[in-house]
This record gives structure tokens, C-alpha cells and sequence, in this order.
């Protein structure tokens, strides 16, 4: 599996974030951000 990682960081970013704006970027870390939060949330 660890041989897997370099390769697939750097297909995110071949595929992926070479490809948007900063701008994109930004909110896609704020979308990010607020899923991860949700995530967090106690469920009770």
C-alpha cells in the first residue's frame, strides 16, 4: 500500500488540482471544512 500513496497524491494533482483556480480551491476547503465538522458533531 505505501508504494500506492506517492502515486496517488500525485494523480490527485495531476487530475484534479492542477486544474482549478485558487479560487475553487478555496471553496473546495471550505466545503471540505464544513463536511469534516458535521462529521465531528456529537450525535446526541
Amino acid at each position: 500500500m505505501r508504494g500506492r500513496r506517492p502515486r496517488h497524491v500525485e494523480a490527485v494533482r495531476e487530475l484534479f488540482l492542477d486544474h482549478i483556480t485558487p479560487a475553487e480551491l478555496r471553496t473546495l476547503a471550505q466545503v471540505s471544512e464544513r463536511v469534516v465538522e458535521k462529521l465531528d458533531e456529537d450525535p446526541s
